[in-house]
C-alpha cells in the first residue's frame, strides 16, 4: 500500500501530453491526447472497447462477447450464486457471485448511469450485470476513472456494494482489472524471475493444455505484464503492489479483430473479501507501445526494494483469514478477529522481498486468547509460470513447518508491540512472497485486534 500511495501521489507518468480531445460516436465516448486514443462503450457499462496509438494505429481490444474488453470483474459468495426468478447459464454452473462491467453471458449489457468526459479524462458509473445469470443486475455500483498521460492511461476502478445478502463470505480472486486483446496481440510477456528491476530476461507465457482453462498463473516481481504482436508492440498493465497475474491466449494466434474469437487475456489479481457494504478501490496504469517502452516506463517510475508493511487502520490491507470471522467492513483503527475453538490463521497478500533485507517482524496487536503462543510462516517466491495444477501444488507447500517460528505473547487483551527475529531461522532466506500467522489456542468468544504488521529493514 505504501508503494502504491507513493507512486500515485505525485506526477505519475511524465510525457508529452499532446492535444487533448474527446468525442461522441453513437454509444462510444472517446478521449485522446495526440498519442493514444481510448474509447468506452456506454451500451455495456462504460467498459473500454478501444485502445489505439495515434495517428492511425489499430484497435487492440477484443469485444467478441461481454466477458472481454478492459473491465472490472469481481467475485464473492455464495459459491454457486443464484437469484430466484433468474436463469443461470449451464456452462457457468457453479460460478460464484460475479458482477462484471460489460454485461452477462446472455448478451445483456450493463446499465450506464452517467458519463463525464473532459479533455483527456473520463468518468463512468454503471450498474453491472452478474456474468453467469440472465439479466440479473448486481446490487452494487461500478465507477471508473480514466486519465491519459502521454502513451499511458491511469485506470481507477471502484466497487460500492449494496448487497441485501449480508452473509460474511470468504476471500476470492479479484481481476483488477481484466484485459482482453485482439488475436494479433497474442504474445503475453512478463518477468517471472526473483531479481526484479535488473533487466532480467522476459518470459512469454504459453500454455498447451486447458486444465480446463487456457489461462496460466505467475508471480510478476515487477508488477506488470503485456500483450504484444509479433513486432513486440501492444499494451501493458502495471499495477504497483500486485504480484499475482493470470492470463494466456485462446484461439488461433496472430489473427482476428474486435468481434472475432481469438483473444489474449491477462489480469492483475488481488485476493480479497468483498463485504456486502464494502467500497473497494484500486488504481493501475496502462502503457501502449513497444515491449521496451512498456518495461522502461515501469522502471522509471516503480519504487524499489520495498519492505512490506500493513497498517489496518481502515481496511484489511488485502489480508484474509481462515477458521475465524472478523468485524466486517469498515475497519476502524484495528482489524478485529473473532475466534472459536478452531485453529485460526491469517494470511498476507502475495508480495516480494528478500529475507536478508528484512530480518525482523514487528507486530502491534492485542490478544485475548487462551494460548500465549503464535506461529508465523513465510512463503517462498516461485519464479515460474504455473498451470492450475502446478499452482495448486506450489500452494500446498506455502506454509511448511520448517519455514516457521513460534513466538510468545501476552494474552490479556492489551495492545502491545511484539518483535519476531525471523532471521534466527536458517530457513528464512532468499526471495519470499508472503506471511501467515497461526493465532493462539482459543475459546469461543476470544478475540485478536491487530493494528499493524510490518517487516523491519536490516540496519
Amino acid at each position: 500500500m505504501n508503494q502504491l500511495a507513493a507512486v500515485l501521489a505525485g506526477a505519475l507518468l511524465a510525457g508529452v501530453m499532446g492535444v487533448r480531445t474527446w468525442a461522441e460516436e453513437g454509444s462510444m465516448r472517446f478521449i485522446a491526447n495526440g498519442q493514444i486514443r481510448v474509447g468506452v462503450n456506454l451500451d455495456i457499462g462504460g467498459a473500454i472497447t478501444h485502445v489505439s496509438e495515434l495517428p492511425d494505429g489499430p484497435n487492440l481490444i477484443n469485444s467478441a462477447d461481454w466477458g472481454r474488453q478492459i473491465q472490472m470483474s469481481f467475485y464473492g459468495g455464495p459459491a454457486d450464486y443464484r437469484r430466484e426468478g433468474k436463469r443461470k447459464s449451464e456452462h457457468w454452473g457453479g460460478f460464484p457471485w460475479n458482477p462484471i462491467q460489460s454485461g452477462d453471458c446472455f448478451g445483456n449489457g450493463s446499465k450506464t448511469l452517467d458519463c463525464q468526459a473532459e479533455g483527456s479524462t473520463i468518468h463512468v458509473s454503471s450498474i453491472p450485470m452478474l456474468w453467469p445469470m440472465e439479466n440479473d443486475p448486481g446490487e452494487c455500483l461500478f465507477e471508473t476513472w480514466i486519465e491519459l498521460d502521454g502513451k499511458t492511461f491511469r485506470y481507477r476502478g471502484r466497487l460500492t456494494n449494496k448487497r441485501t445478502d449480508t452473509t460474511p463470505y470468504g476471500a476470492h480472486h479479484q481481476e483488477v482489472p481484466a484485459v482482453y486483446s485482439n488475436g494479433v496481440w497474442h504474445r503475453l510477456m512478463t518477468y517471472v524471475g526473483d531479481r526484479p528491476f535488473e533487466h532480467g530476461e522476459l518470459t512469454e507465457v504459453r500454455k498447451t493444455v486447458r486444465e480446463p482453462w487456457p489461462w496460466s498463473k505467475w508471480l510478476a516481481a515487477e508488477n506488470w505484464s503485456a500483450l504484444v504482436n509479433d513486432a513486440g508492440r501492444g499494451i501493458g498493465a502495471w499495477h504497483p503492489g500486485v504480484f499475482e497475474f493470470h492470463g494466456g491466449f485462446a484461439g488461433r494466434r496472430g489473427q482476428g479483430g474486435p468481434k472475432d474469437g481469438p483473444t489474449g487475456y491477462f489480469a492483475p489479481m488481488r485476493t480479497d473479501i468483498l463485504d456486502h457494504n464494502i467500497v473497494y478501490d484500486y488504481t493501475c496504469v496502462f502503457i501502449v507501445g513497444t515491449l521496451e517502452e512498456i518495461r522502461d516506463t515501469v522502471y522509471r517510475h516503480a519504487a524499489r526494494n520495498v519492505i512490506p508493511a500493513w497498517i489496518f487502520a481502515r481496511d484489511r490491507q488485502h489480508w484474509s483469514f481462515r477458521d475465524a470471522r472478523d468485524g466486517g467492513w469498515p475497519i476502524a483503527g484495528a482489524w478485529q478477529i473473532f475466534l472459536d475453538t478452531r485453529q485460526a490463521r491469517i494470511e498476507s497478500p502475495l508480495e516480494y522481498w528478500r529475507a536478508e533485507a528484512a530480518p525482523r517482524l514487528r507486530l502491534r496487536a492485542a490478544f485475548h486468547t487462551r494460548g500465549a503462543e503464535a506461529r508465523i510462516f513465510w512463503r517462498t517466491f516461485s519464479p515460474a509460470v504455473h498451470t492450475t495444477a502446478s499452482w495448486q501444488e506450489w500452494a500446498r507447500t506455502w506454509w511448511a513447518p520448517e519455514r516457521s517460528l513460534t513466538f510468545p505473547l501476552t494474552h490479556d487483551g492489551q495492545m502491545r508491540e511484539i518483535v519476531v527475529d525471523l532471521a534466527s531461522s536458517a530457513e528464512y532466506r532468499g526471495a519470499l512472497s508472503g506471511l501467515a500467522i497461526d493465532l493462539p489456542q482459543s475459546a469461543d468468544g476470544d478475540t485478536v485486534r491487530i493494528e499493524s504488521i510490518a517487516l523491519e529493514a536490516a540496519r
